[in-house]
């Protein structure tokens, strides 16, 4: 069958839909996608390849994986996907969904003992394989297949240089219809409370997006196995917007100068990113400053997810470009989006606002409590583990989260994440998110992570890793004495926090200094805790720390008698007697 032909039908999967229709409608454009990983592609190239990786990955596995009409079975629709390309993810990502499955990115980096863990768990039949991975691809398929309870594994390599079709005259066969809310992605999350967890996310996932207006142009700088990631190399193509892709670690230079050098009119960021972006502008001249500025403007929207923004990078932006500030706060298992706030910069940076249209949310207790959320974009089930799909879902099939929020007004504000954003000091439960937003809201703060540290007396002390405005470092590097310390952040907290909420342990970080984060910039703290206060199991006030300041986890006699509900009214006169 020759590729592109007129027999060359897709199934009814409502993507495949709306993809095939925003090719038809964006067709000979060359290039459409350009890849800084080596591809200048066009869309009729991008259809030629996954026609071609679609026979490649039937000719290579067994027919008895496929149904009659050439479809991977229901027992076993996954397929993993290892690739440090864009483009090579995007070429795979279609011909799983044409083979009626579900691809699981893989991070690039991953490593062959970690792979078995998601081949084996997701029973994937294959692993479609870049080019720069192909090696790695063959060794995770031998470890996979030499363990005496699988299957065989095979490693295909993804087709990235096929013959274009003439013409995008590729059709839907009505006659093939795909369940929208059967497997259409998996992204494993994080395993901070256990094992990596499969979510599977329905067809429908992605789909609905409005068509973009002529000559858009969008930029992607993260790595597919983060969903953020694979919903900007994805949402170009069923949107028609031309795509620039970034190398892995491309760093915010890259981003400036790819949005400098095209008129790039919209994508999202993470609070990091903004921040890195920031700083990064501001230490080049005037003119170039303008220049950057003024491509910039170009995106129109800036859309932030992934974490809470701080005060002065919110107040950069707005006050900088002028552009509308949307906050959306979402996560993996729902699909991605759930809330939005526009933020003006003079609100709360925590402030998540209202559900976006056909998605509804509910807080536990009413006006707080845990966020639960039901949308058609959600997950269906963890891959292989029923117990934790049940337990995921309350019995109104809303998805909890995990997150805490409160609701004022009508809209939601953030409060912190169940376990690792509360922090038990005592007696106290010290919600890590509302200190952070008192530390980045000081004028000489810029990013700011807070966290439990575990103490053999306290349970948990408030620690927090403070990085400095560039300014606030070049002041204290004149001059000693305008030095930011613990006892000055304590102060200065205290004008907004009680008492019993202000961190005792604190590490400053040095200029170029990183704490470590995952790919999505989320702070890892089981990580930080080691790498940054030196504790292997718990905080120990004899083993100095360099870079490290500690109050002590009582306050002094003068403390304990401050203005009221500083300690919430408890053990005032325990503090007094201990001191």
């Amino acid at each position: 069958m020759a590729v592109g032909s007129t027999r060359e039908r897709f199934p009814n999967d409502l993507l495949l839909v709306q993809f095939l229709r925003s090719a038809k409608r964006c067709a000979n454009q060359r290039p459409f996608i350009h890849d800084h990983f080596g591809f200048d592609k066009s869309l009729e190239e991008l259809i030629a390849d996954i026609l071609r990786m679609r026979d490649l990955v039937r000719q290579q596995l067994p027919t008895s994986a496929f149904t009659e009409r050439g479809i991977l079975k229901e027992e076993a629709p996954y397929v993993a996907v290892l690739t440090r390309s864009g483009y090579e993810f995007i070429v795979a990502f279609f011909a799983v969904r044409v083979l009626g499955g579900a691809p699981i990115p893989f991070g690039s980096g991953i490593l062959p003992e970690e792979a078995r863990y998601f081949v084996n768990s997701s029973n994937a039949s294959c692993i479609l394989a870049g080019r720069d991975c192909y090696e790695k691809a063959e060794r995770i398929a031998a470890l996979t297949s030499g363990s005496p309870d699988s299957k065989t594994i095979v490693s295909i390599p993804i087709s990235c240089d096929a013959e274009p079709v003439k013409e995008i005259d590729v059709t839907i066969d009505e006659t093939l219809t795909m369940d929208p809310r059967g497997p259409g992605l998996v992204i494993f999350t994080s395993g901070t409370t256990g094992p990596p967890k499969g979510a599977v996310l329905p067809r429908i996932c992605i789909v609905f997006q409005p068509d973009a207006p002529a000559n858009c142009q969008t930029v992607c700088f993260r790595p597919p196995h983060w969903l953020g990631g694979a919903i900007s190399l994805i949402e170009p193509m069923l949107t028609g917007k031309q795509l620039h892709i970034l190398r892995e670690r491309a760093g915010v230079e890259k981003i400036w100068k790819v949005i400098r050098d095209n008129r790039i009119t919209g994508t999202g960021f993470t609070p990091g990113v903004l921040r890195e972006m920031k700083e990064w502008l501001e230490v080049q001249s005037e003119d170039e400053q303008e220049e950057y500025i003024k491509a910039f403007k170009n995106i129109g929207i800036i859309h932030c997810a992934g974490a809470m923004v701080s005060p002065s990078v919110l107040r950069f932006w707005k006050s900088r470009t002028g552009l509308v500030f949307n906050n959306v706060y979402g996560s993996t298992e729902v699909g991605g989006l759930a809330t939005f706030k526009i933020l003006d910069g003079t609100q709360r940076s925590d402030a998540i606002g209202v559900a976006f249209p056909g998605i509804k949310v509910k807080l536990t207790a009413g006006d707080h409590g845990e966020i639960c959320v039901k949308s058609p974009f959600m997950l269906t089930h963890y891959i292989g583990d029923e117990e934790m799909t049940r337990a995921a879902f309350d019995d109104e099939g809303y998805f909890k989260t995990g997150d805490f929020a409160q609701l004022r007004d009508g809209e939601y504000i953030f409060s912190g994440r169940a376990n690792t954003d509360y922090i038990l000091f005592r007696h106290y439960r010290i919600p890590s998110v509302q200190v952070e937003v008192a530390l980045t809201a000081l004028p000489y703060v810029t990013e700011a992570c807070v966290l439990g540290v575990p103490d053999h007396e306290a349970k948990q002390i408030c620690a927090a890793v403070v990085r400095l405005t560039r300014d606030q470092e070049e002041l204290q590097g004149r001059n000693s004495a305008h030095r930011i310390d613990l006892a000055r952040l304590r102060t200065d907290m205290n004008e907004t926090l009680p008492k019993w909420m202000l961190p005792v342990l604190v590490k400053v970080l040095e200029p170029g200094e990183e704490m470590p984060q995952t790919v999505s910039q989320k702070p890892i703290k089981k990580q930080i805790i080691k790498a940054c206060f030196g504790v292997e199991e718990s905080w120990s006030a004899e083993n100095e720390v360099p870079g490290v300041e500690y109050w002590g986890s009582m306050p002094s006699p003068e403390e304990a008698d401050t203005k009221p509900w500083d300690w919430q009214g408890l053990q005032r006169a325990d503090f007094k007697a201990e001191a």
